[in-house]
């Protein structure tokens, strides 16, 4: 196959792009520099709506079956959920003890954008990171997360969002 200007030019600016995305990439990587930019991710662990027998919300309390499917995954430790029409975020942290905490980010009010991993909640929107006890362990937010009080029969998990003070 006989390649014309216009291939040539085509590949030129193929290796042109190529090369400076690696470039940059490479001199990222020798300076030990991680992009993490900020970020509006909704994680997989959210549940958006409160519609089924998963999640109940009356009042000021989040009622959660953990024996339907959609909460599984809170039956084991570290498995966690954002409640987001509550602003709830749900941990078991070992032992079948569940704490809750207010999703609401202490440094700027982001509520439906977190992540949970290595033990700790991560806002997505400014990247602030929670121990599960609720603490501040990374800023910008320099407030720790309100807890709230949670009750618990069986299977079933009663959140009061009141001051758990």
């Amino acid at each position: 196959m006989i390649e014309t200007e216009t291939d040539l030019e085509k590949k030129e600016i193929s290796r042109s792009d190529f090369l400076k995305t690696a470039g940059s990439t490479a001199l990222f990587a020798f300076l030990g520099i991680a992009y993490t930019g900020c970020t509006n991710r909704v994680t997989d662990s959210a549940i958006d709506s409160v519609e089924g027998d998963a999640v109940r919300i009356d009042g000021n309390q989040v009622i959660m079956n953990l024996d339907h499917p959609d909460l599984e995954d809170l039956n084991r430790e570290g498995g966690w959920r954002l409640i987001a029409p509550a602003e709830v975020l749900v941990v078991n942290v070992g032992n079948n003890k569940i704490r809750a905490f207010t999703s609401v980010c202490t440094h700027a009010q982001c509520s439906t954008s977190w992540d949970f991993r290595e033990g700790e909640f991560i806002c997505g929107c400014h990247l602030s990171r929670f121990n599960t006890g609720g603490e501040v362990t990374r800023g910008p937010a320099t407030t720790d997360l309100q807890e709230f009080d949670v009750l618990r029969n069986g299977q079933n998990v009663v959140i009061i969002k009141e001051d758990a003070s």
